[in-house]
């Protein structure tokens, strides 16, 4: 659906490349345990990270990597549902998240929060 509304003509290519973009997935195998059903993805595994992202991003700017920004952008944003959904049944999850470090950080540099 995502190659047919942002690359109508290439949609097929398109499909394919973004279906590749799920191999970042890969850097699941350096974390131990290699399968945590509680932990949050994003922000964890290296591919996943707080730094990765924006690199992402800005993918989006050179249309000959637009393909693979859409679908790396979409498999992080499937992954932060997911951990948002874990988050609902765990909230110890969500207090030991990377996501939650990020959020208390964001907060303390906007003046939103006392520092301790």
């Amino acid at each position: 659906m995502l190659a047919l509304v942002f690359f109508p003509l290439l949609w097929q290519t398109a499909y394919l490349i973004m279906l590749a973009t799920m191999l970042m997935d890969l850097d699941h195998l350096l974390a131990k345990p290699i399968f945590d059903p509680l932990r949050c993805s994003v922000g964890y595994h290296p591919l996943h990270s707080f730094y990765a992202i924006p690199v992402y991003g800005l993918l989006l700017l050179l249309p000959a990597t637009q393909m693979v920004a859409v679908g790396l952008l979409f498999h992080l944003l499937t992954d932060t549902v997911d951990c948002l959904w874990n988050f609902s049944h765990c909230r110890e999850c969500y207090l030991s998240s990377r996501i939650y470090a990020l959020r208390n950080r964001v907060r303390q540099l906007l003046g939103r929060v006392k520092v301790e």
